[in-house]
């Protein structure tokens, strides 16, 4: 589907891959604010992707195959790894079914990361195999799936994903259509499920999977895959908590244009570290990598936030100074010669006498060509990050949530002798508000630091999607969801369903919103 373009820019595309993606963030016109609370409305109201999921489960699931009765009674005795599977499955699965529809294949293996990984994308098996789909390096690297120092796309949703489906579409084909072979090979390889085949063929023996002298995991693993589908497609026989899904993207692909750190990315978007990673789990750094297309994946709920503190923040900004430190040997000269500059400017902007300069000193450099060097990436983003990151309540002024940048705002590095009241009165401000935004305890500011200047008042309120009776946690040190959901008289299934969270992924600082009532 062509995309609607803004100033030469196209910002949002809609497609059938389960995933919207969104390119070079720009200001959300009324218009694309508009179509994009559309698109979180429709995820709102979407039908529970499970009710989907059953209707368009095709293998036979050989209920009454003993292997399989025996790995249903399993389940249904550890339901608490179902609910945590599910649970962590939830970010994933529309755009994982939609993958799976595009490649004609089973709806079966929309759970096949169930049995892999129990949906963890960090997972690591003890010989090598990696992500939710638990690739190993041979298989990735066949199925165009990269890695290297900064990044590895086993661990990456969207390219594991499509590498794995990919391997199994071409198990199928190997095996002729035989789905169970296929889904055996994925487990131990095409290799040793054909070995088998042909020494059956030797003794006379059936070649069916069931016959098959494969290795114990894989007898396992394919009863494990069909179980499943047995008891999501009759709930009522086999009743089990899933938290319900939403039938609708949640995922978006942000086009960011430029190496980002992602904690930094995090705070833009107003979500958690932890949760940033769950989604953009192929990084392997702290930062995007410097080799591929800087695309970040986000909450859809999240977008706009993150576009619009985007748009505003330093990266999208020609800085007005650089960050400098004088090493051995420099001189004036050649450090304007270095920053296409003067060595006059440099002078009267660090209120130099002379030209002696001291190793170790730090110069803020006139930046004429709007040039930011990979340290001063780092130090805005750091230093950005930090401002708006930061939860302590400021002291005489209180503020219930971090300040994030919107539209109009500034950015504006504090120059020697400055002080915040020529700042406000620079800004039409005022000292409170530039502490409120900055979390600043004192009136001082150092020079150099980077201050946001707001141009509208300052909500003091958190925007959580509450309902009636609802409570935001801040998550404890030591806390579980059973303990959470104990001190509040809740479900934890509740929680984690809400929250799309379990222990695993949970972390000290995190906001809960904890529920009175099951989201359906």
């Amino acid at each position: 589907m062509a995309c609607v373009s803004i100033a030469m820019n196209c910002f949002a595309a809609s497609n059938n891959e389960g995933i919207q993606v969104y390119k070079k963030n720009v200001h959300l016109s009324p218009e694309h604010k508009q179509k994009l609370a559309d698109a979180i409305t429709r995820y709102h109201n979407a039908d529970n992707i499970w009710d989907v999921l059953r209707e368009e489960f095709s293998l036979d699931h050989e209920e009454n195959n003993p292997a399989v009765q025996e790995k249903i009674e399993w389940y249904m005795n550890n339901q608490d790894y179902l609910l945590r599977s599910a649970s962590r499955a939830a970010p994933y699965l529309y755009y994982i079914l939609q993958q799976v529809r595009i490649h004609h294949l089973p709806a079966e293996l929309v759970l096949l990361p169930i049995i892999e990984s129990g949906y963890n994308p960090f997972n690591r098996s003890p010989v090598g195999a990696v992500g939710l789909w638990q690739l190993m390096p041979g298989t990735a690297s066949e199925f165009g799936v990269k890695r290297d120092a900064w990044y590895d796309g086993r661990r990456d949703i969207i390219i594991s994903t499509r590498g794995a489906l990919n391997y199994l579409a071409y198990l199928q084909n190997f095996f002729e259509g035989n789905w169970l072979l296929a889904i055996a090979a994925y487990n131990t390889g095409e290799g040793n499920v054909l070995a088998a085949i042909k020494r059956n063929i030797r003794n006379g023996l059936d070649t069916g999977f069931w016959s098959l002298p494969v290795a114990q995991a894989t007898q396992d693993y394919v009863p494990s895959l069909l179980a499943l589908a047995v008891i999501i497609s009759h709930p009522d026989q086999y009743p089990v908590y899933l938290p319900p899904v939403r039938n609708a993207p949640y995922l978006a692909q942000v086009d960011v244009g430029t190496q980002v750190n992602l904690k930094y990315a995090a705070n833009l978007a107003g979500i958690s570290y932890q949760k940033l990673m769950r989604l953009n789990s192929g990084f392997s750094k702290r930062t995007t990598t410097t080799k591929a297309s800087y695309k970040l994946i986000l909450p859809i709920e999240n977008v706009e936030q993150f576009s619009e503190n985007f748009a505003r923040s330093p990266l999208n900004q020609p800085l007005q100074w650089l960050h400098y430190k004088v090493k051995s040997g420099d001189t004036l000269a050649l450090i304007a010669k270095k920053f296409k500059t003067i060595a006059a400017d440099i002078r009267k902007l660090n209120h130099l006498s002379k030209n002696n300069l001291q190793a170790g000193t730090h110069l803020l450099i006139p930046n004429t060509h709007g040039i930011i060097l990979p340290d001063d990436k780092e130090t805005i983003q750091d230093t950005f990050a930090s401002n708006i990151k930061k939860k302590k309540h400021v002291t005489p002024l209180h503020i219930a949530h971090h300040y994030a940048l919107a539209p109009g705002d500034t950015i504006y590095m504090v120059r020697k002798n400055d002080t915040l009241q020529k700042i406000a009165t620079r800004f039409h401000s005022t000292v409170s508000t530039i502490r409120l935004a900055n979390q600043l305890k004192t009136a001082w500011v150092k020079p150099g630091r980077q201050l946001i200047i707001p141009t509208h008042p300052i909500k003091t309120q958190d925007n959580n999607p509450l309902s009636p009776g609802d409570t935001i946690y801040m998550v404890r040190h030591g806390d579980t969801i059973e303990k959470i959901a104990r001190k509040f008289h809740t479900s934890p299934a509740f929680i984690r369903g809400t929250n799309l969270v379990d222990n695993e992924t949970l972390s000290e600082g995190d906001k809960l919103i904890i529920p009175t009532h099951l989201r359906g």
